[in-house]
């Protein structure tokens, strides 16, 4: 009971002191006088204790009358020295800092300009491969009716085809058989002497039949030609039109790719 009353009877100003001390908190700066240099000391003490420095001062030994003792000054100074030393060494950290800060500022807005180019690059490539898709889906969809046709052409093209070797198939047959009889007729002819023959109408009827079997075969062959220059002129053609249609693809392609 006897301490709290003490403790109520000091000045507001030590009790301030007294309690900051205890929870380790910074008082009020306040210029330091004659009058108040203990309280001050008192307060570096506190500063000093919250900056990991040691400075012990106590009013009651390291004052004598109104005058500070000389340890005290030596505290004092000594305490002043570590706390200045301690200054420049993070002023030195902070000057590096600063001057690595401004390099890394100085990477950073390069880097930022990098990025800058690279994402337009890659805009524009986006917007090209954008317009190269859309060229290969025009081309696509323009292949469908290509290979349409293609089929439409290939299935003619086998038509043609079926019907040239039917025709030759034909022909060959009507061939053989005017063979046959050609060699029938050959065989009577030997059997016979043309030259003492009453009647000359037989030779002449043989020889009518022999001419008219070499004509039609004459003319059989030339539909077989024109079969066969119809067949070259048809392939000529589809060979062509694929031609064509592979260079109007590559045309467009290109087009779009410009556009």
């Amino acid at each position: 009971m006897a301490m709290f009353g003490e403790f109520q009877a000091l000045d507001e100003e030590v009790k301030e002191l007294l309690q900051n001390y205890r929870h380790k908190r910074a008082t009020a700066y306040e210029p330091c006088t004659l009058t108040n240099f203990k309280e001050c000391l008192i307060g570096l003490h506190e500063e000093f204790g919250l900056l990991n420095i040691n400075y012990i001062f106590n009013p009651y030994l390291d004052v004598d009358g109104n005058t500070l003792r000389s340890e005290a000054v030596v505290n004092l100074t000594n305490s002043v020295w570590t706390l200045l030393h301690t200054f420049k060494n993070l002023q030195h950290k902070t000057d590096a800092l600063e001057e690595r800060n401004h390099i890394l500022e100085h990477s950073n807005k390069t880097l930022n300009g990098l990025v800058d180019k690279l994402k337009g690059k890659i805009c524009l490539e986006k917007n090209e491969s954008k317009a190269c898709v859309a060229s290969a889906q025009r081309i696509a969809d323009r292949s469908d009716d290509v290979l349409q046709k293609l089929t439409e052409a290939r299935a003619k093209l086998l038509q043609v085809t079926k019907q040239k070797d039917a025709n030759e198939r034909k022909l060959h047959n009507e061939i053989t058989r005017l063979k046959q009889q050609n060699e029938k007729l050959t065989d009577r002819l030997r059997d016979k002497d043309v030259h003492t023959h009453s009647d000359k109408r037989s030779y002449v009827a043989c020889r009518n039949i022999t001419s008219d079997r070499e004509e039609y075969i004459k003319h059989l062959k030339g539909i077989i030609n024109k079969f066969d220059k119809n067949n070259q002129m048809l392939m000529q053609e589809v060979l062509k039109l694929k031609e064509e249609l592979i260079f109007r693809g590559m045309d467009q392609f290109t087009l779009d790719k410009k556009s």
